[in-house]
């Protein structure tokens, strides 16, 4: 995506009565990095559903050879319990590479309302964060003056036992600081208010 691209995308969402003040693209490879964990529990799901789905057909196998054996038939479809695991494991290892194909579709933008992470594609999804979410704003800098600004918000998601922050990271920016000073400037319009 080219940064005209980008910047007509974010034109295209802004309300009325809102200005534009900065555009970017997401670093598709700092989006697969920051993916990278998950891959570390996709291998072993993976490779253990594989080693049960083989022990299982060879088990299915040998009983199927014996003639004296009538419900071999019923367990020659044993081994396919574990395909749906297999998958799932797949479907782990390859968050990376999702994620930076999600990464090359995706714009930020600073405008003076908001805080705006769009995903385009066929479908075009639209994250918002208000000055009245924004609690926190940090900056992690990288040699060149690209980095990423996590913003944390006030916005609490709930997972089986737990309850998590929710945070929007903008990853990859050039002149993160100069980004992270505007989102401040956001976030002080709140506590201005």
């Amino acid at each position: 995506m080219t940064p005209s691209e980008a910047q007509f995308m974010a034109q295209s969402e802004l309300q009325s009565g809102e200005s534009l003040q900065w555009t970017g693209i997401a670093d598709a490879r700092r989006a697969a990095i920051a993916a990278l964990p998950a891959t570390l529990v996709g291998i072993p799901f993976a490779a253990f559903a594989l080693f049960w789905m083989t022990a299982a057909f060879r088990g299915t196998h040998a009983m199927s050879k014996s003639a004296n054996n009538p419900i071999a038939s019923v367990f020659s479809f044993f081994p396919l319990f574990g395909l749906p695991f297999f998958l799932i494991g797949l479907g782990i290892v390859s968050a990376p590479l999702l994620a930076y194909f999600k990464g090359l579709k995706t714009v930020y933008a600073v405008t003076d309302k908001r805080v705006l992470v769009i995903t385009g594609g066929r479908t075009r999804t639209v994250r918002s964060c208000t000055p009245a979410d924004i609690v926190s704003v940090d900056h992690r800098e990288r040699d060149g003056g690209t980095g990423d600004v996590i913003i944390r918000t006030n916005s609490i998601m709930q997972t089986r036992n737990s309850l998590s922050q929710m945070t929007i990271g903008l990853l990859g920016v050039n002149n993160v600081k100069e980004v992270a000073r505007l989102v401040l400037n956001l976030h002080s319009q709140r506590v201005q208010a």
